[in-house]
């Protein structure tokens, strides 16, 4: 539990969700402007912030693989289990999203 309040631990999951976050925005950018065009979806940050959760759950199954499991020992090596990875990975995924899709509705 000490590892949530150290700052290396943000760091270290930073590091580790970059190339889920550009995946992740790409899907928002589709989905806010798919979703508001196309589709008149009411509830746009629901939806967003499931499907969200929906590709953080498929990241962390994904990690059950034995070969993709020996990628998560640098991050173990400090302490971090998958689960804080993928849970701290999601806060940071939540917080752009949400500043991105309130900066899209200023315009």
């Amino acid at each position: 539990m000490n590892s949530i309040f150290n700052f290396r631990t943000y760091q270290l999951s930073f590091l580790f969700a970059k190339p889920y976050l550009w995946i992740s925005f790409l899907i928002t950018v589709f989905m806010v402007f798919s979703g508001s065009v196309v589709f008149k979806i009411s509830n746009l940050n629901a939806m967003i912030l499931s499907s969200k959760i929906l590709f953080y759950l498929g990241v962390f199954l994904f990690y059950f693989d034995i070969a993709l499991r020996k990628r998560l020992t640098f991050y173990q090596n400090f302490g971090l289990s998958k689960t804080v990875l993928i849970l701290i990975s999601l806060l940071f995924d939540t917080l752009i999203t949400l500043v991105f899709i309130k900066l899209i509705r200023l315009f």
